[in-house]
């Protein structure tokens, strides 16, 4: 590679990944000006421009669109060699991405995250919470968690826990006060606390009956971006909110919260562990997979 640093490389990849300096300081544990003059020396030692920066952007040019092509996959290998070679010694080491939505990670994850760490103390874990819907390959994620199958063809997906379980939910004086929805179409006249995804659009309300699946755009003046939000929101009568089952089952049993549209609940798919087809999988990653796949399974508490 004649002068070129791997790290220089890696702060490219970076800035690439996320269109932004500053991210990819902070991502890299470096100061801005750092990151500048690493990138700076990377275009020097090529003879090349490899981002058109702006004072509200930062693109790649053709040929850094090139590099990020042909480097994504080729640092890939290299990580995934020398983390073979660490683990020679007898242990997995290395550095597992994460990328998941909020609901698998607060309970598929999160949970068995402290025995999984204590269970291999070489192996680092970078966990990005994120409902989007994601190249996990070119954002340089080593494996996604995603409902059903909802990830690129060339991936394989295991199955992560059982199918999934959503609740509308109201407390009992918002239910004294509004009446009672029979049918998915009762909840036009309702108050619903709504879910933004990071995308902007509006979670759906999804239903089933007699063969035929019902979604709907829920109407309501609250609108948030997290399940916890949403659940407090209810059970202080604000009104009808829709959560995977986990989210609310402390303040069901607790009568605080009142499930309706019971007849009309459809099951969802699994959550799906999902990585790329690789002819090496790393250690590390191999230690995850087989680690959670396995304590989700034994999990009583499991989605």
């Amino acid at each position: 590679m004649g002068n070129v640093r791997q790290s220089d490389l890696e702060s490219f990849l970076s800035v690439a990944r996320h269109g932004s300096f500053r991210a990819a300081a902070q991502e890299r544990g470096m100061t801005g000006s750092a990151l500048s003059q690493s990138v700076r020396a990377l275009e020097e030692e090529l003879q090349v421009r490899l981002f058109n920066r702006t004072t509200r952007s930062v693109v790649p040019t053709e040929a850094g669109h090139l590099l990020v092509s042909r480097l994504t996959p080729a640092l890939a290998d290299i990580r995934t060699c020398l983390d073979e070679v660490r683990s020679m010694g007898g242990t997995p080491s290395g550095r597992v991405r994460v990328n998941a939505p909020a609901p698998a990670l607060d309970w598929l994850i999160a949970p068995h995250l402290p025995g999984f760490l204590e269970t291999h103390p070489g192996i680092s874990v970078e966990i990005i919470e994120d409902a989007r819907n994601v190249d996990i390959v070119a954002e340089g994620y080593d494996v996604g968690i995603r409902l059903g199958l909802e990830m690129a063809q060339d991936m394989i997906a295991l199955p992560l826990g059982p199918e999934q379980d959503y609740a509308v939910v109201a407390s009992p004086a918002f239910l004294d006060r509004a009446g009672r929805p029979e049918t998915p179409e009762d909840l036009t006249r309702f108050d619903c606390i709504r879910h933004r995804f990071p995308s902007g659009t509006i979670f759906p309300w999804r239903f089933h009956r007699e063969g035929e699946d019902i979604a709907m755009i829920p109407q309501g003046r609250l609108t948030v971006n997290n399940a916890r939000h949403a659940v407090s929101a209810a059970v202080a009568g604000i009104g009808l909110a829709r959560v995977a089952l986990p989210y609310a089952q402390d303040d069901l049993a607790q009568g605080h919260l009142v499930r309706v549209l019971t007849a009309f609940a459809p099951r969802l798919p699994a959550w799906h562990l999902y990585y790329p087809s690789r002819r090496h999988m790393p250690p590390a990653l191999r230690a995850f997979i087989d680690f959670f796949t396995q304590a989700v399974r034994q999990s009583p508490d499991k989605m």
